[in-house]
């Protein structure tokens, strides 16, 4: 598990590094890169007490109200609204779907996210964000501890069964969130989360990962589907012949997608495993700079 925990974050930390290059070109479309997606501090009614919480170890000690802490046996820091609505929220699909992976493809869809989550995470924390996952529980955490722990509680969960949608989970309002997922699943379920979200005042971002497979269909002859959530088994007697309609119909529910990421004022992006990362975390960090975020 340690191990595992450390080499996803090290791919991803190595991604990171990657990326001053990347947004060297985009600083011509994002003005406030350096300054992260929301640096800035700014006075008025976002400095208005929000909330006590407890301290963490990647938390200034500035931060720590003792009054409050003097009331009981744990140390406690004030949050201030303004500072609370800077927290970004992500939240990658754990599903048994998301396991997939064609041959030729040396990663899953699973391992993909994970991927593109802590890479995205690495770099808003550098820029003094605070990120949190969605999960019970879980608290936004800024500063340079931040990543580790982030990586080692993705996958202490790993064992446990995992929805395809996001926990409804109340969250800071004006905060931001990040859902990664294959959204295969029927369009509803996904619009019906979102409206749970953006009711909250949250401002979202869909990322889509497909394998290749999943969207070209490869297959010849007589193939052999088997359904990784339960679905069951289908034989197609020849893959040729349901190609072009297959092809119409992921195009259709992508676009569906799409209609209902816009119509709550969200962003959706789409990218295959066979590609980059890196150009997926340019168009997720672009969009959550307040840039218009591109599809690939």
């Amino acid at each position: 598990m340690a191990k595992s925990t450390h080499n996803l974050q090290r791919r991803a930390e190595d991604i990171a590094v990657a990326f001053p290059p990347l947004l060297t070109a985009a600083e011509r479309v994002a003005a406030s890169v350096v300054q992260g997606v929301h640096g800035r501090r700014r006075p008025g009614p976002g400095e208005t007490f929000w909330q006590f919480r407890r301290y963490q170890p990647t938390d200034p000690v500035s931060l720590i109200d003792w009054r409050q802490s003097a009331k009981s046996q744990r140390v406690y820091v004030r949050e201030q609204e303004w500072e609370a609505s800077q927290s970004v929220w992500l939240w990658c699909d754990r599903s048994p779907s998301m396991s997939f992976r064609s041959e030729t493809i040396p990663e899953t869809k699973g391992v993909r996210a994970k991927v593109l989550l802590l890479a995205l995470a690495s770099l808003l924390l550098r820029a003094g964000e605070q990120v949190g996952l969605v999960q019970v529980g879980s608290k936004p955490l800024r500063g340079n501890g931040a990543l580790p722990r982030l990586a080692e509680e993705i996958n202490r969960e790993n064992g446990s069964p995992r929805g395809s949608i996001p926990p409804r989970l109340k969250l800071p309002r004006h905060a931001q969130i990040v859902l990664i997922s294959d959204f295969l699943e029927p369009p509803d379920d996904l619009q019906n989360i979102i409206k749970w979200f953006a009711g909250q005042g949250l401002t979202g971002h869909l990322a889509q990962v497909l394998d290749p497979a999943e969207e070209t269909l490869p297959f010849t002859g007589r193939t052999r589907f088997t359904g990784l959530e339960g679905e069951g088994e289908a034989v197609i007697g020849r893959v040729e012949a349901v190609r072009a309609d297959y092809s119409k119909n992921l195009s259709l529910h992508r676009a569906n997608l799409a209609a209902i990421a816009r119509q709550t004022g969200w962003s959706f992006v789409a990218h295959r495993t066979d590609r980059p990362p890196e150009m997926a975390l340019l168009s997720l960090y672009l969009t959550l700079s307040g840039s218009l975020g591109r599809l690939f």
